[in-house]
């Protein structure tokens, strides 16, 4: 470090580890990663500082994701510029200033605003961006010469009627104004000639100083309801829309002089001498290319070969089976460089070529069949753009990872429970837990490889997981198609083992799973029903192929299937899974992510406000929808109403909006209370009620984030109390779910992989309880732990998706209470009166009683008459049972 500077000893030392994979030297590549801080460290960004790994101040930009509650900073949003060696990884070191040291950072990136334009100058090129149509752009300039052509540069959708529609801007909003990176939002509608609203669309285009490079994402999304008639999700809903293409073309301004193309990162571009040329990706090119999850409402595969071709003049010049490709094309003295993100997997995809204009097909009109994109779901795609020759694009394809060292996590407390990975000297059944989750990024069977057996491939697909232990006893040649859609929260486990490991594969899971859930398994719309709008759709229904419903859990096909669920249904409270999007949006400041959270944060309040009409009127109770876990009538501890709170604290956190907070409290205090009848609970009801132990655990983070905000107050001695009193019944109750599998219906080994769940309650349990009874928590507490690994590993199906994404995002928790410490947290500041419990009715409870007691008098009535029947006509009987 160079003695010039005289900085002080550092209060703050974070080394930034910056690794390059992709075997391509990097120079001032854009990187942006989210760091947390300790406690009571650093108030404001502009007391930090990056140093490059000579010890040099080297510029960066740093935005406050979040605050701890004494004002510091729990997360910060690092922008910088890297550069690292092909395969090598190199150290930036972020640490406080102190006294007697001001940087001063350059000029970068200026930005003017204007009516019809928006001006951006990186120092490098020069961006003129319309106010009203999206082209992106209407200019670019490089070295005082024009790039583009602007009247053949446009972003376009094409309806199956062959209508052209372009975006028109309604909203533009500066989402992050840097020197180092510039992020522009543009929100709008896709519109004809005559204004006939076709989608909505939004772009996120970033600039970075001194770069020719943008990147643009652009979301085209369809913001009408679905029909689901009969809560039946089917392609080919009368909400959905139909196109031949979506597309984004650009043209030089001056004649083309040569063309460059690079099939894959890792192969050298070549030259190619054809005014046309195209690459098109028409499959994902894996051995199930064709499998039945790609088919469309009339059980169509819009692909129809296996791979992706290059065509030059339309004469086939090459094939293959995945491309990520960059493509090039000059003028005398301009440039254009393109590569959509995720090419192949997100299939199907193309660039086409023609003379001197690029055409970057998101949606190609080669396609077999028209898109369908469904009412309420959306699709974002990543282009990345370069205007000089000098700046490639390998980021598009490979991009470099960023991040602390493990330990610097668990150090800063921002992530509760968290250690680091370490299996030198720890038990067996947590190196046995390890083995196990591991298996997600591991082996022979990753996560990744199970994609390629229902081929969990395009643009559709891509990012989720394939939940095999939905085909267990499937019979048939087809492979059994099934979705996972983030059940349990697999994006928090893989974040939580990548930060504990530091493995990049935990990371590249959790990115692919993210922005699926982000893109598909949302419920973009306001137009449907409130329990409805907004919320998340959840695993597709068990033991039954998905066929038509893509990501929606129920499809006409099932009706009438020997299937064990209901056929009929939507997003759920049950299955609302925030955390794991908090969390990414901390680490990489993606505030489609954090606008997730608040979404489905709103969901659980819009899901509790009454019912209008006149009923609605002399009724103004709650609707209940939220709170609600198996059936309308209970509203005691379980997973839909501990997953609603938990929606509501992850909400909170990124917002600081009391109305989620007051939200979550009132939940709370509806479901549990310190002096509830248990017994009257009927929690030993194995089959109905084992989510009770998910609403406890959210009960034990409630707690902990009241000690972070310091609110030892009623509320946390309520919350308190309550856990206590139901940790209290366990401690004499429960029992292993392998002991109890004959009381429920299928016996899989999900049962023993939920056991980690109750061995999280007794640590909770016993951080919150007096010293008396502390021992006898983490004895039982490490009961189940030990049982849970002992008889999940009695069954040869114990790594299927699902008992594996239990004890990743459960599981961790047990290697932070081996540590020396053991947290202990304060006692209430008095004794409060909690008064007796009192039962939730929610909106039109008389009406759903007496409907219930109809059908259970006409359920009567019909086993009487049998009964009769059987008595005095006992031939008839006969033959209509052997009918029936």
């Amino acid at each position: 470090m160079s003695d010039s500077l005289h900085l002080e000893p550092p209060a703050l030392c974070v080394p930034i580890l910056v690794t390059e994979q992709g075997g391509f030297r990097r120079t001032n590549e854009p990187i942006t990663v989210g760091i947390p801080l300790p406690v009571e460290t650093i108030r404001k960004a502009s007391e930090l500082l990056l140093l490059d790994p000579d010890g040099s101040p080297h510029p960066s930009q740093i935005q406050v994701l979040a605050r701890w509650s004494d004002g510091s900073i729990k997360w910060a949003l690092l922008d910088f510029q890297a550069n690292v060696e092909p395969r090598h990884t190199v150290e930036y070191l972020l640490r406080d200033i102190g006294t007697s040291l001001g940087v001063s950072q350059p000029t970068g990136i200026i930005m003017n605003e204007t009516r019809d334009c928006i001006e951006v100058d990186t120092g490098r090129v020069f961006f003129v961006l319309d106010a009203h149509v999206l082209k992106p752009f209407s200019r670019i300039i490089t070295s005082g010469v024009e790039v583009l052509d602007s009247s053949k540069t446009a972003i376009r959708v094409i309806d199956e009627d062959g209508r052209e529609h372009q975006p028109h801007i309604s909203g533009i909003t500066v989402e992050t104004r840097g020197f180092l990176r510039t992020t522009l939002r543009f929100d709008g509608t896709m519109c004809d000639g005559t204004g006939r609203r076709f989608a909505d669309f939004v772009s996120r285009i970033s600039f970075f100083a001194g770069s020719s490079t943008v990147d643009v994402k652009l979301t085209l999304r369809n913001s009408r309801a679905a029909s689901h008639p009969g809560g039946l999700w089917d392609l080919g809903d009368e909400g959905s829309i139909y196109f031949k293409e979506f597309s984004m073309a650009m043209a030089l301004k001056q004649s083309r002089t040569g063309t460059l193309l690079s099939e894959r990162p890792e192969q050298p571009p070549r030259y190619i001498n054809a005014p046309q040329l195209t690459i098109y990706q028409d499959s994902s090119g894996g051995e199930s290319w064709n499998s039945s999850n790609h088919t469309n409402r009339f059980g169509k595969i819009g692909s129809t070969f296996r791979g992706y071709r290059v065509t030059a003049d339309g004469i086939t010049v090459a094939n293959g089976l995945r491309a990520n490709p960059i493509v090039s094309i000059r003028g005398e003295n301009t440039h254009l460089s393109a590569a959509i993100e995720g090419f192949w997997q997100n299939f199907p995809k193309a660039i086409d070529i023609d003379d001197r204009m690029v055409r970057l097909a998101l949606f190609p009109p080669q396609f077999g069949i028209p898109h369908e994109l469904q009412a309420g779901e959306q699709k974002t795609h990543t282009v990345f753009l370069s205007f000089d020759a000098t700046d490639d694009l390998h980021r598009a394809h490979n991009k470099l990872t960023a991040g602390a060292p493990p330990d610097w996590y668990a150090r800063t407390c921002a992530v509760p429970y968290l250690t680091p990975q370490d299996l030198s000297a720890v038990p067996e059944t947590v190196e046995r837990l390890q083995n196990i989750v591991d298996t997600a990024v591991r082996g022979e069977n990753t996560f990744f490889d199970r994609r390629e057996i229902i081929d969990e491939y395009g643009w559709r697909n891509f990012g989720d997981v394939y939940a095999d232990h939905e085909a267990v006893g499937h019979k048939g040649d087809a492979p059994f198609v099934a979705h996972y859609n983030n059940q349990y929260d697999l994006i928090h486990g893989a974040l939580t083992h990548f930060l504990r490991s530091g493995d990049g594969k935990w990371f590249q899971l959790a990115d692919d799973l993210a922005r699926h859930v982000i893109d598909i398994d949302i419920y973009h719309t306001s137009a449907d029903r409130i329990a409805f709008n907004g919320g998340l759709f959840w695993h597709t229904q068990h033991y039954t192929d998905a066929a038509t419903c893509t990501h929606r859990a129920y499809s006409k096909a099932s009706i009438g299937t020997k299937s064990r669920d209901q056929a009929g249904g939507g997003p759920s409270s049950e299955h609302n899974y925030t955390t794991g999007l908090m969390e990414y949006y901390f680490l990489t400041g993606d505030p489609a992510a954090k606008e997730t959270v608040l979404g489905l944060g709103e969901w659980v309040i819009n899901m509790d406000v009454r019912a209008g009409g006149l009923l609605g009127a002399l009724d103004r109770r709650p609707r209940g929808l939220c709170s609600m876990t198996v059936s309308w009538d209970y509203h005691g501890p379980g997973r839909g109403c501990g997953n609603s709170i938990n929606a509501l604290l992850d909400a909170y956190a990124l917002s600081r909006d009391d109305k989620y907070w007051a939200k979550a409290e009132e939940l709370i205090r509806r479901s549990i209370h310190p002096k509830d009848d248990i017994e009257s609970r009927n929690l030993t009801d194995v089959e109905h009620r084992w989510s009770y132990t998910v609403f406890l655990q959210t009960l034990g983070k409630y707690l902990d984030l009241k000690i972070e905000y310091q609110q030892i107050d009623y509320m946390y001695a309520y919350a308190r109390a309550s856990l206590l009193r139901y940790a209290g019944w366990m401690l004499a109750h429960e029992v292993p779910y392998s002991s109890v599998l004959d009381k429920v219906e299928i016996p899989t080994e999900t049962w023993p992989a939920q056991d980690i769940r109750k061995s999280n309650v007794f640590k909770f349990a016993a951080k919150y309880s007096d010293e008396g009874t502390r021992d006898k928590f983490l004895n039982c507490s490490r009961f189940f732990f030990d049982r849970c690994l002992h008889d999940l590993l009695q069954f040869k199906t114990c790594i299927l998706t699902r008992p594996v994404v239990l004890l990743m995002t459960n599981g961790y928790m047990h290697s932070y209470y081996l540590t020396d410490s053991l947290d202990v947290a304060p006692n209430p500041i008095q004794n409060y009166d909690f008064g007796l419990p009192a039962k939730f009715k929610l909106q039109f409870y008389e009406l759903y009683r007496l409907r219930e007691q109809v059908q259970e008098m006409k359920e009567l009535g019909i086993g009487l008459a049998r009964q009769l029947r059987a008595r005095f006509l006992p031939d008839q009987t006969r033959v209509m049972n052997e009918r029936t």
